[in-house]
């Protein structure tokens, strides 16, 4: 028997994202001894974000969803992209950090920096409280997909260091299919995954533009990830038989 599928995002719903980029950018300005508060994580964010921007070559479909603070700790190297785009973003996040360090008044490596934040990034990808038990219960009745904004090798890493790639059968990634989250494009690659009589249950996403579009436009049900509503207590939302 096809079981329905349940499709989930990735980031601030099963992993911390924004948050997990702050901690690891007031990390590294503890190491450089800058006082890590939020002012001057702000300013970090803030030189990442005019950096990103800057770049011309960011319309490119395997980047356009890649966050500023992502880019922070992207690996461009690999992306198949033409050498151009590559050469142009590799280095974005030792210029970003240059940047950084400058507006903060130090004259801290910045290499040092952007490799300190990748480390402390890294070690910071662990899935929200409760969202392993969630998941090992919703697909003991359901198939689980992943669909995610972003670029593949960002995206997939993230899977990896969260321990939770196991989980799901399908992994959807907006640089590899092309489309962001959110747009019919993308949708109608999930939809065209929907074979032998599947059917979708439920979308499940903090965001209400991206994953409930995606909802939307594929006329699934959708359930928003919020502080009030974590993804642990998805399972309850559930309305299967």
């Amino acid at each position: 028997m096809t079981k329905p599928v349940i499709i989930v995002d990735l980031d601030d719903c099963l992993i911390p994202d924004g948050s997990a980029a702050r901690a690891a950018i007031a990390a590294v300005l503890g190491e450089l001894s800058i006082t890590p508060d939020d002012r001057a994580v702000d300013t970090v964010l803030a030189a990442a974000r005019r950096e990103w921007r800057e770049n011309r070559l960011l319309t490119h479909r395997e980047v356009e969803r890649v966050a500023s603070w992502e880019a922070l700790w992207a690996d461009f190297h690999e992306l198949p992209m033409p050498p151009e785009v590559v050469k142009a973003l590799v280095g974005n996040d030792v210029r970003a950090w240059r940047l950084a360090l400058d507006d903060l008044g130090s004259g801290a490596d910045a290499t040092k920096a952007a490799l300190a934040f990748r480390t402390a990034r890294q070690a910071l990808v662990r899935p929200f409280p409760g969202v392993e038990s969630a998941l090992d219960l919703l697909r003991g009745r359901h198939e689980l997909w992943l669909a995610t904004d972003g670029c593949r090798s960002l995206q997939r890493a993230k899977i990896q260091l969260s321990g939770l790639a196991d989980r799901f059968a399908r992994v959807f990634v907006s640089g590899e299919v092309g489309h962001p989250k959110g747009t019919a494009g993308f949708t109608d690659a999930v939809r065209a995954a929907l074979v032998d009589g599947r059917t979708v249950c439920l979308v499940a996403g903090d965001s209400t533009t991206t994953d409930l579009l995606l909802a939307e436009t594929g006329g699934w049900p959708f359930v928003q990830i919020t502080e009030e509503l974590r993804f642990a207590d998805v399972p309850a939302c559930c309305r299967c038989p």
